[in-house]
């Protein structure tokens, strides 16, 4: 690696393939900085009994980044490409409207078609419908149950960045990388070793590197500091080990959403970076994300036949006050892991109530996946995969913690309207294809969201005051440092987001370019080929009063509640719980916390044997959190589970939270629903004996015990917090209440009362 660049891209995407690809064109001399591998020669990843033989990032720099924040679970990749080597090749344009919102004047669909248009021509995207082998089975079956819906005017073939010329025939692509032919077989999310995915190595990076562009693989950027008028970026080099450090004028972070935020967060935070707008880390959004499937479908499916997505089924309405609009898209996967997504069925152990972690609900993946990698399972052939992406609000963000490592905050409620619209949808088309919907693990027993298009965190916006960089990307403040990727992004754009993150880099790399070479006349020479496109998504037709309901609505409760009481740090025997409570009380050690309580879709609530909620608010422990509390994004609720006999139930909690050491802890408690011999509904219903444990597992060592109580004034405060989620029909609101009226007090009645009734 030299000394000194005009200019360093970090990150090889869509961002940056794109701003390497057009630096270098413009005679910059130029480094690219990849953590990642390259996988043009050494074939993708396909040892199935071996979860660290190349698949994870923490485990010897493997392809997948998986990061599990409490509220947000992050999928990224790691490889010289970026997200391209992973994604599902979807390029569809986000709609007009997505820029009329938070977007930066001039930054509209239209000002940006030209570089849609130009990206299209650099990665060769076509539909479905050009591939040689025909419309797969999901395919077909997607448009028909469009129809059967009466969704049929929403259907469309998205555009794919996929080479279909002659099945696994080797030939030259237009930039002299060697591609083949898609031979359909599914493996698109995992690495297409056939390199029939026109991934930005073989198009952008190709040319780059014909220009003179230096890319350096396994080299991960841990720092940006400013340096006499340019940038010091510093590195550490995985190949060979060590650290080091490259210079340059202009440097453009193009690490992702999420990485390039915490670079710039980790070098404001080393006294590097000075003078960043407050707004680092804000509008984060995971683009409205949501995994879903169908099992058991009357015909097959052939899941593993065909690109991963092939059709999309427009969703657009408003939906109790509540503007929702997503695009609906039909998956697949690697034949290999068909076994395993069999354990997703109802009789299986996904339905455990005593899965309140991620832990726990890691350790029974493990277990599931033993013996079902690998191998073929007839199953899979009816298995289905759904994948919808929402204009969700993008009120996420991205900070750092005590400790200095990276924090997701996300508001999973108020982003529940779009995530039960995708779910009602997703239900909807299972059954229409005589299957039964199942949901992603994390959803349905954590209600964690998991993303692989994160978006936001150094938005751009006209003002420092509104945003991180300037209309065209370059950090304000800093001239000549740029971030040209998702970060970037103001708000989710409610398709597939590459395309757009594409778009907008080449739009913001040629305005750079004009400004570095003084030319403002420069653009990219490939503009001269680009042929206008039309869009797929400008087929559908919306109705005037938005597309169909779905046949599954979700209807909710939710509630606030308080409770207070106090905890004694270290206690033995941690079950102690009144010697805690005592000794707390003597030393004012107090403890409370303050929760929303949502129950999503009450059908689903009743339904289920663990009666799971979503809790999010603050909560403070003395000795552990400082005066303002620390939040609470992802606890598990749930109401009147099992308590081992027939007249006994238990309330359960489990708040993870982050202490003001930086380290994570779980408070984990439980309300002794049961007749202790005096008819005490009361003490048993407002008493929740509770553990303060180490890291975010319930079987985690135990760091304090106490009690915790509703208080009277505090109960009759929370009377009138109950309200009714998902509807405004006041008809449909009384008959929720009186649901769930009937099964909280009933469970009362079957604990209290019908044990002392005559037989």
């Amino acid at each position: 690696m030299r000394a000194n660049y005009d200019a360093v891209v970090i990150g090889s995407g869509f961002g940056g393939g794109v701003a390497a690809c057009r630096l270098a064109q413009a005679g910059l001399q130029v480094g690219v900085l990849e953590r990642g591998r390259r996988y043009d020669v050494n074939p993708f990843p396909r040892n199935w009994s071996d979860p660290l033989a190349g698949w994870l990032w923490k485990g010897g720099q493997g392809l997948f980044d998986i990061r599990p924040f409490p509220a947000m679970t992050v999928v990224q990749a790691a490889g010289l490409g970026g997200g391209s080597l992973i994604y599902a090749n979807v390029h569809l344009r986000a709609p007009a409207e997505v820029f009329q919102s938070g977007w930066p004047a001039g930054c509209s669909r239209a000002a940006l078609d030209p570089y849609y248009d130009l990206a299209a021509w650099m990665l060769d995207i076509q539909p479905i419908t050009k591939a040689p082998l025909g419309l797969p089975a999901k395919t077909r079956m997607m448009k028909a149950v469009a129809a059967q819906l009466g969704r049929a005017d929403q259907f469309c073939y998205p555009n794919l960045a996929v080479d279909f010329g002659a099945p696994e025939a080797a030939h030259p692509n237009k930039f002299g990388a060697t591609q083949r032919g898609c031979n359909f077989c599914g493996e698109c999310d995992i690495g297409c070793n056939f390199h029939a995915k026109n991934t930005i190595d073989l198009n952008y990076l190709k040319v780059a590197a014909d220009q003179g562009a230096e890319i350096i693989t396994q080299c991960e950027t841990v720092g940006v500091e400013a340096s006499g008028g340019g940038y010091v970026v510093r590195f550490v080099d995985h190949a060979g080990g060590g650290t080091g450090a490259t210079q340059a004028r202009y440097v453009f972070v193009c690490a992702g959403a999420v990485n390039s935020t915490e670079l710039l967060l980790k070098s404001r935070a080393a006294g590097k970076l000075g003078g960043l707008s407050d707004r680092l880390g804000s509008g984060y959004s995971g683009n409205g994300d949501f995994l879903a499937f169908a099992l058991d479908t009357a015909d097959p499916v052939e899941p593993s036949r065909g690109p991963t997505i092939t059709t999309g089924i427009v969703y657009a309405r408003r939906d109790n006050g509540l503007d929702n609009w997503f695009i609906f898209e039909e998956g697949g996967f690697p034949k290999e892991i068909g076994g395993l997504l069999q354990a997703l069925k109802a009789e299986n152990f996904f339905d455990n109530a005593e899965i309140r972690s991620r832990s726990a609900l890691q350790d029974a993946v493990s277990s599931a996946a033993r013996g079902r990698l690998g191998g073929a399972a007839p199953a899979a052939e009816r298995t289905a995969v759904f994948l919808a992406m929402g204009r969700d609000l993008a009120n996420g963000a991205m900070r750092l913690g005590a400790l200095g490592d990276l924090q997701i905050d996300w508001d999973v409620p108020s982003n529940l309207p779009l995530y039960e619209a995708e779910r009602g949808l997703a239900s909807d088309v299972a059954r229409a294809m005589g299957g039964k919907v199942a949901l992603n693990p994390l959803w349905k027993l954590l209600r964690i969201p998991v993303s692989v298009h994160n978006l936001g965190g150094c938005p751009m916006a006209d003002s420092p005051q509104a945003g991180v960089t300037d209309p065209h990307g370059e950090v304000y403040g800093h001239p000549g440092l740029y971030v040209l990727d998702g970060a970037i992004l103001p708000s989710a754009t409610g398709v597939n987001p590459s395309h757009t993150i594409a778009a907008v880099a080449e739009r913001n790399i040629e305005a750079a370019i004009r400004r570095i070479k003084n030319d403002p006349s420069w653009r990219a020479p490939e503009m001269a080929k680009a042929q206008p496109i039309i869009d797929p998504l400008t087929s559908v037709t919306v109705p005037p009063g938005g597309t169909v309901a779905t046949n599954t609505q979700s209807i909710g409760i939710a509630f606030t509640e308080t409770m207070k009481g106090y905890v004694s740090k270290g206690w033995t025997p941690p079950d102690d719980y009144a010697g805690a409570d005592g000794a707390g009380q003597a030393a004012d050690s107090r403890m409370d916390f303050t929760l929303t309580i949502t129950l999503p879709d009450l059908d689903a609530f009743l339904a289920s044997e663990d009666h799971a909620g979503i809790a999010k608010g603050v909560v403070h422990v003395n000795g552990f959190t400082g005066a303002e509390g620390a939040p609470v994004e992802a606890g598990v609720f749930n109401l009147f589970v099992s308590g081992g006999a027939p007249d006994r139930r238990r309330m359960l909690y489990a708040l993870p939270f982050v202490g003001s050491d930086g380290q994570k802890y779980l408070l984990d408690g439980w309300k002794d629903v049961r007749d202790h011999g005096h008819f005490d509904v009361w003490a048993a219903t407002s008493t929740l004996y509770t553990r303060i444990r180490q890291g975010d597992d319930p079987g985690g060592p135990v760091a304090a015990t106490g009690i915790i109580r509703i208080l009277i004034p505090d109960f009759m405060h929370q009377l009138t917090t109950f309200r009714v989620v998902g509807t405004d029909d006041p008809v449909l609101k009384a008959k929720a209440f009186e649901r769930f009226g009937r099964m909280f007090f009933g469970s009362l009645w079957e604990v209290f009362v019908r044990p002392h009734l005559p037989t």
